[in-house]
């Protein structure tokens, strides 16, 4: 877990305890922020990451602010330990004043007189613990400003402790540390085991060699080291000059940093008390662009910004000004830059669809145009992008996207005429696919009657098959010799049917075939002749090529695979 992420955690805690008003808890988190903040070497609150930065600020100013509580008197202070002490002595002496016997367990001292009456215990006030905890409290906020690096808001909380601020301890003192309880408060360890008494060890010489197996290698001779050269004198460090201490209201200690030339703390303090022209000044005189755009953004002062906005690179534009919510700063700096679907983000981001849609069709995003024009209700600007990108579609190749936008318009007829120049078996899945059944249904009958009209048996049985025929198309295959694909057919009607499809298979030589149609039917015969059928493949029909080809025709191409148009938004 690194630095910022226990000061996350320990501010959790610490709002636990805010919430009790439990001064006693919330030193235990204060001084882990404080140990965690001194790590991470912090110039100014700007090196944290924003999370760390808002949470830390708003829960120790909500610490800062709890009431103070009153401060108790000194001659109340002084009384209570005294009136503690009477009352707690009283009851002590009593039993020996009465001569009454020890405790039972208790050890008599030496003589046998009873031992000594426990020492009082001085009652503690409640008030004066409480006000201590808030000044212990106020002091520890005032350390997490200074670990924080924000002096201003360190003084602050110093002076409200009453607290001279103190420097850091490089390590944490002696005194501060857990002390050890004295050894005879320890636990007793158990007794150790007996080693054994051990002999006394011969002198290094006279110890017996090692045996073979344990014989040292020898190290081969070290080289010579080279000297090493004289190092420089190291200069002194020069003594970093003190902080002086800044006097009078924020105004005049803004004037102080200036003055001492740290621009940017007097910039961040101007920020803090709403002062962004000067804040915006003063962060350009420091060189930090970043923080005078932010609060020349703040102060609304859009001419400053202007200039700011040309001084960052290209790529932190668009970021800083969202980030800074400047809307209408962005939208200038992406007409610029003819960024308009950027454009169109934004008004569509303010709910101004028409405005959005014209930036998409200026961008030539189509769809997103249409969308934003059907959001708009504007229908006929609608319809006119559909067209257009209909038109685009069908340049591109791509028949079946184009057919779907106008199918989910209910433009049937339209589709129909942009799948038509397709060819037939390809154009009539595609109907089948986008539920134009009845047009597809026509279109197999337009091409069944041309096919008989031509003769083509291949063509007729091919859509009788797409027709859903299996009976006739099977029987034309068969006529028009094509027993290769009239096999798949008789098989696939089953029934009645298998006896043929066994035959053909057995005619075709398709040896695996026939055994497995014959062994369905219980033919034994057959199964014979099937079994003494070679067992090579038998060669396709000469014309199974031209078959291919045609099958390609109604295979549909990558592009035209899409379900819609609106799933291939890639312009």
């Amino acid at each position: 877990m690194g630095p910022g992420q226990r000061v996350i955690a320990e501010l959790s805690v610490l709002e636990k305890a805010l919430s009790k008003n439990d001064f006693a808890a919330e030193k235990g988190p204060l001084e882990a922020i404080v140990r965690s903040l001194r790590t991470m070497n912090l110039k100014s609150l700007e090196d944290l990451d924003l999370n760390t930065r808002g949470r830390l600020i708003t829960t120790l100013l909500r610490v800062q602010r709890q009431s103070k509580p009153p401060q108790p008197e000194a001659g109340a202070e002084a009384a209570a330990p005294e009136a503690g002490a009477s009352t707690e002595a009283a009851p002590a002496e009593a039993p020996a004043a009465e001569g009454a016997a020890p405790a039972e367990g208790a050890a008599p001292a030496e003589g046998g007189a009873p031992a000594e009456a426990a020492p009082a215990k001085p009652a503690v006030d409640p008030a004066k613990e409480k006000f201590d905890g808030w000044v212990d409290v106020m002091s520890l906020v005032g350390r997490v400003w200074r670990a924080a690096g924000d002096a201003d808001r360190s003084q602050a909380a110093f002076a409200l402790s009453g607290r001279e601020p103190t420097p850091e301890p490089s390590a944490p003192a002696r005194d501060e540390r857990a002390e050890r309880p004295p050894r005879g408060d320890r636990p007793e360890r158990g007794e150790r085991r007996d080693r054994g008494e051990r002999g006394e060890r011969p002198p290094r010489g006279e110890r017996p060699e090692r045996g073979a197996a344990g014989e040292r290698r020898e190290r081969p001779p070290r080289g010579e080291r080279p000297e090493r050269g004289e190092r420089p004198a190291r200069g002194e460090r020069p003594e970093r000059a003190p902080m002086p201490e800044l006097t009078g209201d924020w105004k005049e200690q803004a004037t102080q940093l200036e003055g001492m030339g740290r621009t940017r703390d007097a910039a961040r303090m101007h920020e803090r008390n709403n002062s962004f022209a000067e804040a915006t000044r003063l962060f350009e005189a420091g060189g930090d662009l970043k923080s005078a755009l932010r609060t020349a953004l703040s102060g609304q002062d859009n001419d400053a910004a202007r200039r700011l906005v040309g001084t960052l690179p290209a790529e932190q534009i668009g970021p800083t000004l969202e980030k800074a919510g400047a809307y209408e700063l962005l939208m200038e700096h992406y007409v610029a830059k003819a960024d308009f679907e950027n454009v169109a983000r934004l008004y569509e981001r303010a709910r101004q669809f028409d405005q959005a849609a014209l930036a998409y069709e200026r961008a030539n995003k189509l769809t997103l145009a249409r969308k934003a024009y059907e959001r708009a209700r504007d229908l006929a600007s609608a319809n006119r992008i559909r067209g257009l990108e209909v038109k685009a579609l069908v340049e591109r190749g791509d028949r079946l996207g184009a057919a779907t936008l106008l199918v989910a318009v209910g433009q049937r007829r339209e589709a129909v005429e942009v799948l038509s120049p397709l060819p037939p078996p390809k154009a009539f899945h595609f109907m089948q696919r986008l539920t134009l059944e009845d047009e597809a249904k026509e279109l197999a009958q337009r091409e069944l009657a041309r096919a008989e009209q031509e003769q083509k048996p291949a063509g007729r049985a091919r859509w009788l098959e797409l027709l859903g025929d299996i009976t006739a198309a099977a029987e034309t295959w068969t006529q028009a010799g094509r027993k290769d694909k009239a096999l798949p057919l008789y098989e696939k009607l089953g029934g009645e049917h298998l006896p043929r499809a066994a035959q053909i298979a057995e005619e075709l030589q398709q040896r695996d075939k026939a055994i497995a149609l014959y062994t369905q039917l219980n033919d034994s015969a057959g199964l014979e002749r099937a079994k003494a059928l070679p067992e090579a493949p038998a060669t396709p029909p000469a014309d199974s090529k031209a078959d291919a080809a045609d099958d390609a025709e109604s295979a549909a191409s990558p592009a035209e695979n899409a379900s819609s148009a609106g799933e291939q938004e890639s312009q």
